[in-house]
């Protein structure tokens, strides 16, 4: 989830696209019990969190509350917060920095349930820092002056990182980030072109195979457990289809305790979603998926770490968890 947060850009050009083509009209509300569905479409990233989602709709947990989802996939999360900004899109995926970003610039979003969280130790991540096997490194502690590769500059990947090596003792006005897709990861730190990366999976996975070391679970010192991404619409939608907001949060309600309790099911679901190898898919580390919306301490948590490096101004949001769309 996570190439640069180039926001005005992406708003911009969601917009001249939606200028020529117009968005999607959205029924009223879920129509559930009244035999016809509201059509939504839902933005998505091609990485294992969103399979959760992907498998309730194939499970037919959203045509249960009246609801005919149309999954979009995009590449980056960039373009995800205009979309359902202008409307394009009902419902999206991203991660919390991103979301805090957004609206700290302003933009009318807001939080209705959570996606992922890091979980907590002995837990197996499903991201982490690593040290590659041409690096003589064996914690975090030793990484002053090193290079450490990110997917994205300035976003959650980086803020996380930073918090974890402040924490270790490294001396970050050291360390240089360095932007690589996580797809390149495991390549780059075989050959040495690389010696340090934050690696998400199937990729960390195929890291470790090929003697990458894991230093740290990195969202895991910012707060044990962390929330780190969520689904979001836009204010918009919220006041005008509150009975569509409900709809959405049940049937991905339903589909998380599906996933929960069925994870083999998932597994076997994830090279449909995914075009992953069947192999690989049996093999990763999932994440966590947690109930209801993410906590106050890690929205704070992530805000206060947001502020601290840059990422936005302190007085940038007076309150960073009024992005939650709560219930009454």
């Amino acid at each position: 989830m996570k190439k640069r947060f180039a926001l005005t850009a992406a708003l911009g050009a969601a917009s001249l696209f939606l200028a020529g083509c117009g968005g999607p009209a959205a029924s009223d509300g879920g129509n559930k019990g009244t035999g016809a569905l509201a059509d939504i479409t839902v933005g998505t990233l091609p990485i294992v969190t969103n399979t959760v989602l992907a498998l309730g709709v194939e499970k037919g947990f959203f045509k249960e509350e009246g609801l005919n989802v149309k999954l979009a996939s995009a590449q980056g999360g960039a373009a995800l917060v205009p979309a359902v900004v202008s409307g394009q899109y009902d419902f999206a995926f991203s991660n919390n920095v991103s979301l805090l970003t957004a609206r700290a610039r302003g933009l009318p979003i807001k939080i209705v349930a959570a996606a992922s969280s890091a979980g907590t130790n002995p837990t197996p991540p499903d991201e982490a820092i690593v040290a590659g096997p041409k690096s003589n490194a064996k914690s975090l502690a030793e990484l002053n002056g090193s290079t450490v590769a990110v997917n994205g500059l300035k976003n959650m990947v980086e803020v996380a990182d930073r918090v974890a090596l402040e924490k270790a003792g490294v001396d970050l006005g050291s360390v240089k980030f360095v932007e690589v897709g996580f797809p390149d990861m495991p390549a780059a730190l075989a050959s040495g072109r690389i010696d340090v990366a934050h690696v998400a999976e199937p990729f960390l996975s195929q890291a470790v195979k090929g003697g990458a070391r894991i230093l740290s679970a990195p969202y895991r010192e910012v707060l044990p457990d962390v929330f780190m991404s969520s689904w979001f619409t836009s204010e918009k939608v919220i006041a005008e289809k509150p009975d569509r907001v409900a709809a959405f949060q049940r049937a991905l309600e339903k589909s998380r305790a599906y996933a929960v309790k069925h994870t083999d099911e998932v597994r076997a679901y994830m090279p449909t979603f995914l075009k992953m190898d069947a192999t690989v898919a049996k093999e990763i580390a999932m994440g966590n998926w947690p109930a209801g919306m993410p906590s106050d301490a890690s929205l704070q948590a992530w805000y206060d770490a947001c502020v601290k490096y840059g990422i936005f101004a302190k007085d940038a949001l007076k309150n960073p968890t009024d992005i939650l769309a709560r219930t009454k």
